[in-house]
């Protein structure tokens, strides 16, 4: 499922280029990718996140050099029953997000940008145990694991200050945890 959402969202960045990449005449000026940015994303991973980024981007001729700061949360948990009769279960949530890094991009065309990225991320898990009708104790257990992401996306304007985007991200963080995200945003540049 997960190739599939991040097929969507990077075609629906493609598909929507040629539309507003057409030329409005002699005075159409090419749009700039430089200011501060705020941002609403959404994506997939092992689980459905949502989140908000801010960041500061300097367009140099077809290069963009930019600094941002992301969190974000998953908005539902995996959980396991462990015995049938007893409906004891285990749940695995992974919480907030917060990534802090650094993305240099080259203009493709009036509005498009093609971009890479790389920083440092933090995850929290939350490990939680339910003895259901075992007489059990109940536990609750939370990790924070510091890593490293890189990813790549496809950026298109949408009018002179407002864009969409399509990303791909890989994260690797400690004790052998990675994941793998597609995620689509909307933004606005001030």
């Amino acid at each position: 499922m997960f190739k599939y959402c991040l097929a969507a969202a990077l075609a629906s960045t493609v598909v929507a280029s040629p539309v507003f990449a057409q030329d409005a005449g002699p005075a159409a000026t090419e749009p700039s990718f430089s200011g501060f940015k705020a941002e609403a994303v959404a994506g997939i991973s092992e689980e459905v996140f949502v989140g908000g980024a801010l960041g500061y981007d300097w367009q140099k001729g077809r290069f963009v050099f930019g600094v941002e700061g992301e969190a974000t949360t998953s908005v539902e948990k995996d959980c396991e029953v462990l015995t049938p009769s007893f409906q004891d279960r285990v749940c695995l949530k992974l919480g907030r997000d917060l990534y802090a890094g650094g993305r240099v991009g080259v203009v493709l065309g009036r509005g498009t940008l093609l971009y890479g990225k790389a920083g440092y991320t933090n995850l929290r898990l939350k490990d939680t145990y339910d003895p259901g009708t075992s007489g059990g104790t109940a536990f609750e257990f939370t990790r924070h694991l510091d890593g490293v992401r890189v990813g790549a996306g496809l950026e298109q304007k949408l009018g002179s200050n407002a864009y969409i985007k399509g990303e791909y991200r890989y994260s690797n963080y400690e004790s052998n945890n990675w994941k793998h995200d597609g995620l689509v945003g909307i933004g606005f540049r001030f």
